[in-house]
């Protein structure tokens, strides 16, 4: 596996968390306190924010071909 591809993977699991966390919030709805709400608020600016700091640094690692294997193996 590459640092492009582990990248790639931690970008879509990051994605997935979010999807589920915002999903979450709007099936419990209006079951929520101002407090619970502001905290899975403060989840998600926070998971926003972290996976466009993901995508940043897996933007600026170059896609180079897996190095080759060591000699005699």
């Amino acid at each position: 596996t590459t640092l492009s591809a582990a990248l790639d993977n931690v970008i879509a699991d990051q994605a997935n968390l979010l999807k589920q966390i915002v999903d979450l919030k709007a099936q419990i709805g209006a079951g929520l306190s101002p407090a619970q709400e502001a905290q899975l608020d403060a989840v998600i600016t926070s998971m926003t924010a972290n996976a466009s700091k993901a995508q940043t640094l897996a933007d600026s690692v170059p896609d180079l071909p897996p190095p080759p294997p060591p000699p005699g193996s």
